[in-house]
């Protein structure tokens, strides 16, 4: 099941912070700020791109990756100040494949 999750980053090397962008991206997550993505995704799926890609990509030594679930409650609650030009990410209701 998908679900949704917030994804933060700092990464302290531009090559690094640059490359994980584009693994992000890759998984059709949404950019909302600049080291902060919404990433539609199964469990399974998160946890092996975590293990097989995204981790290997940092020096965890100097970068830090955090993930936080957001469940329907709290995606309804989403206040956004500012620029609203990037809600919050919204599942199509149909799929071209």
């Amino acid at each position: 099941m998908i679900k949704l999750w917030l994804i933060c980053y700092d990464v302290k090397d531009d090559k690094r912070r640059t490359q994980l962008a584009k693994l992000l991206e890759q998984q059709h997550c949404e950019r909302v700020q600049y080291s902060v993505f919404e990433c539609p995704l199964d469990v399974k799926k998160l946890e092996h791109l975590l293990s097989t890609r995204w981790l290997k990509v940092l020096n965890l030594q100097e970068d830090s990756l955090r993930i936080y679930p957001l469940d329907a409650s709290a995606k309804q609650k989403i206040k956004i100040y500012g620029l609203k030009d990037n809600p919050p990410y919204e599942s199509p209701d149909y799929l071209i494949l």
